[in-house]
C-alpha cells in the first residue's frame, strides 16, 4: 500500500473517530492505536448514553401510563 493511500485512510479514520482524548494520545504511540482506542472509547460512551436514555424513556413511559389511568 502506498504511503499516500495509508495517509488517506488514517485521515478518514480520524474524521470518523473525532478528536483523540489527551489520555489516549499519551498512552498509545502509534496513530493507528490511538484511532482504535478512541473508537472503542466512543463505543463505550455511546453504550452508557444508550442505557441512560433507555432508563429515562422507561421512566417517562411509566409516568405516561400512570397518568393515562
Amino acid at each position: 500500500m502506498s504511503t499516500a493511500t495509508l495517509e488517506n485512510k488514517l485521515d478518514r479514520a480520524l474524521e470518523l473517530v473525532g478528536p483523540i482524548d489527551p489520555e489516549i494520545a499519551e498512552t498509545y504511540t502509534s496513530l493507528e492505536a490511538r484511532v482504535l482506542a478512541q473508537a472503542l472509547e466512543n463505543v463505550e460512551r455511546a453504550e452508557r448514553r444508550l442505557r441512560e436514555i433507555q432508563k429515562l424513556v422507561g421512566d417517562v413511559n411509566e409516568v405516561l401510563l400512570y397518568a393515562a389511568c
